[in-house]
């Protein structure tokens, strides 16, 4: 079963007052070097890095890895556009795609693997997302193949939200602990959230 991963990094940061937050510090790396190394550790095939035209900063940060690198040429219609992007770039016999946020620099390629297992084991019909002990959805969320349509047909700054509601009985949530899959990052001060 062939699974994807599209990390969408063509947003704009306008709420991040110094720059491209994707490129600030966290931890001691850039911010999408850590998401970009979740994703290459983990059990993904493809991995497609979505950004910007003048996304080529956020590339090189992203560090050396089993990943490519995929333009959005309508990044200003919002997150749908990098999601079309990444979907659009993707072998006809993908069965999944994992959609990242790359913004959300706590995420464990553990976490992902354990949605890839849960999606395997349905046979890749579900829709499999993280869920905290506390029931809250969080991201990132594997798709499968006969939702890719309707992803495709998504317009404006929005994710998979409305169409993950429209099918309760897909869902396959992933109990995991802490909040990483809650954490991203849209200020500076976001990047130290214990000070």
């Amino acid at each position: 079963m062939k699974i994807a991963a599209i990390i969408v990094a063509a947003g704009r940061s306008t709420r991040f007052v110094d720059g491209n937050k994707l490129l600030a510090a966290f931890e001691g790396r850039p911010l999408i070097h850590h998401v970009v190394s979740a994703v290459c550790a983990s059990p993904v095939g493809d991995i497609v890095l979505v950004t910007a035209g003048d996304g080529g900063k956020i590339a090189a940060a992203a560090g050396a890895g089993r990943w490519r690198h995929a333009v959005n040429p309508d990044a200003a219609d919002g997150l749908s556009s990098s999601i079309k992007a990444g979907l659009a770039s993707l072998d006809a016999t993908t069965s999944g795609a994992l959609i990242v946020l790359a913004d959300m620099p706590r995420i464990t390629s553990d976490i992902l693997t354990c949605l890839c297992a849960a999606f395997i084991a349905s046979d890749g019909t579900v829709i499999a997302f993280p869920q905290t002990e506390d029931g809250r959805q969080g991201n990132p969320v594997l798709w499968p193949r006969a939702l890719f349509p309707e992803l495709m047909a998504l317009s404006g700054d929005v994710g998979g939200k409305a169409a993950l509601a429209r099918h309760p009985k897909l869902h396959c949530p992933v109990t995991v602990s802490g909040d990483a899959t809650l954490y991203d990052v849209d200020t500076i001060d976001d990047l130290n959230p214990n000070t």
